[in-house]
C-alpha cells in the first residue's frame, strides 16, 4: 500500500509526532510526506513560523518539501488507483488548492480529509444559525471535492463532518491531540503545572506580523508572582511545561523547572494545570484534572480572542493573573468531573471507539 500524506500549510513537529506518519511506514506501508507549503506561503514567512526552535519542523518518512517549480505537478499526476492520499490541511478552505483535488479526482485516486479541530458548539441559537450558515459556505467552497472520508473525533466531529461534507464517509478516531494511555511520572512528588504558550516567539503570530503580548517582561513578571503563591497556597512546586515551539535563551520562571516536549504526560500527573488557550489542555478533561485558565492585561487581541474558542473554556473561566487569589485557587481544585466526561464524548471521542487511531486508520485503508 502507498500512503501519502499532503499539506499545504506548515507542519510543526509537535503537530507532526501526534500524527506519527512512521507509525504506517514502520508497519509496513511505503509512506510519503509531501509539503506543499511553499506553493502558498513565503519563505520568510515559513522561516519566522519556524524559526523559534532548530527542530520545530516535522520531517516524515520520504519527506519532500516541493517548491513551484513543477516536481509537486509532476508527482501528482504520476500517482496510480493503489495510491491513498491523506490531505492535512483541508476542512475549510484556507488556500487555494481545489486544483489538487481535481487532479486526484480526475485519475481516481482515493483520499481523506481531517477535522482534529472540532469546532465549539454554541448554545445560543443565534450563534448556532450563524455556525451552521458559515457551515453551508464551506460546504459550497468545496462542492468540488469528493473524498472518500473525513477523519475526526467525538460526536460533535461528525456532526460538522457532515454539514460540510455529506457525502463522505466519517471516520471516527480517538483525538490525536491527547494522550489516551497513562504514563510514567517524570517529577517525583506531587506538583504544579503551568502550560506555557511562549510570547517572546509565537510562530503563527510571526508568521502573520503579528504580536500576542504588548509587554513580554511585565507579563513574566506577574505570572512569576503568581506562581510563588500557588506554591504557598498548595505547598507544591510549579513546574513549567514547554512545547519546543521556542526554546527560551534566558530563564524567564523564576528558576522554576522547565521541561520541553513532553506536556501531556506532565499534564496527566499534575495536580493543578494552568495556562491560556493551548490545544494541549484537552488532555485535562481526559484526564479530570483541575485547571485554571489565565489572562494577562498585556495579551493583545489576537491572543484573547482565541479563549472562547478552546474547549477548556467550558470547565474554567480566564481570570487575570492579577485578580487569582486563594479562593480562585480554591475553585480550580473543584473540577466538574461529570462536564468533562461528556466534553470528551461530544469532542475528543464518541462512545464506543476503542482502537487506536492509527489501527483504524490502517484497518478503514485495507
Amino acid at each position: 500500500m502507498r500512503l501519502i500524506f499532503i499539506s499545504s500549510m506548515p507542519i510543526s513537529k509537535l503537530f507532526g509526532e501526534k500524527l506519527d506518519a512512521w507509525w504506517f511506514a514502520n508497519h509496513g506501508v511505503d509512506v510519503e510526506f509531501w509539503d506543499i507549503s511553499g506553493f502558498f506561503y513565503s519563505g520568510e514567512g515559513l522561516s519566522q513560523y519556524f524559526g523559534g526552535a532548530r527542530d520545530y519542523r516535522y520531517i516524515g518518512p520520504n519527506h519532500c518539501i516541493y517548491d513551484n517549480d513543477g516536481s509537486f505537478q509532476k508527482s501528482l499526476h504520476a500517482l496510480t488507483q493503489d495510491s491513498v492520499v491523506w490531505y492535512l490541511s483541508r476542512f475549510h478552505r484556507i488556500t487555494p488548492d481545489d486544483w489538487i483535488f481535481a487532479e486526484l479526482q480526475r485519475k481516481g485516486v482515493r483520499y481523506y480529509l481531517q477535522h482534529f479541530d472540532t469546532l465549539i458548539e454554541p448554545a445560543q441559537i443565534i450563534q448556532r444559525t450563524r455556525k451552521l450558515l458559515a457551515a453551508y459556505r464551506q460546504r459550497y467552497h468545496n462542492r468540488l471535492l469528493q473524498p472518500y472520508g473525513v477523519v475526526g473525533s467525538g460526536r460533535f466531529g461528525r456532526k460538522q463532518s457532515l454539514e460540510v461534507f455529506p457525502g463522505a464517509r466519517f471516520i471516527s478516531i480517538p483525538s490525536i491531540k491527547v494522550r489516551w494511555q497513562p504514563s510514567e511520572r517524570m517529577v517525583k512528588g506531587p506538583y504544579n503545572l503551568f502550560v506555557d504558550e511562549s510570547v517572546d516567539y509565537a510562530p503563527d503570530a510571526k508568521m502573520m506580523g503579528c504580536a500576542v503580548c504588548r509587554d513580554p517582561d511585565a507579563y513574566y513578571a506577574r505570572l512569576n508572582r503568581l506562581f510563588a503563591e500557588i506554591e504557598a497556597w498548595s505547598g507544591m512546586p510549579v513546574v513549567i511545561a514547554a512545547s519546543g515551539k521556542y526554546h527560551y535563551p534566558r530563564d524567564r520562571f523564576g528558576g522554576r523547572p522547565l521541561i520541553y516536549g513532553q506536556t501531556l504526560p506532565l499534564i496527566q500527573n499534575a495536580q493543578l494545570v494552568m495556562g491560556h488557550m493551548s490545544l494541549a489542555l484537552d488532555q485535562c478533561l481526559v484526564s479530570e484534572k483541575p485547571v485554571m485558565i489565565m489572562d494577562d492585561p498585556d495579551f493583545t487581541e489576537m491572543k484573547r480572542s482565541g479563549f472562547a474558542a478552546a474547549l477548556i473554556h467550558f470547565v474554567a473561566k480566564p481570570v487575570f493573573v492579577t485578580e487569582v487569589d486563594k479562593a480562585v485557587y480554591l475553585r480550580a481544585m473543584s473540577p466538574n468531573i461529570e462536564l468533562m466526561k461528556r466534553l470528551v464524548r461530544d469532542y475528543l471521542k464518541e462512545d464506543g471507539v476503542s482502537l487506536s487511531y492509527h489501527s483504524i486508520l490502517m484497518k478503514e485503508m485495507e
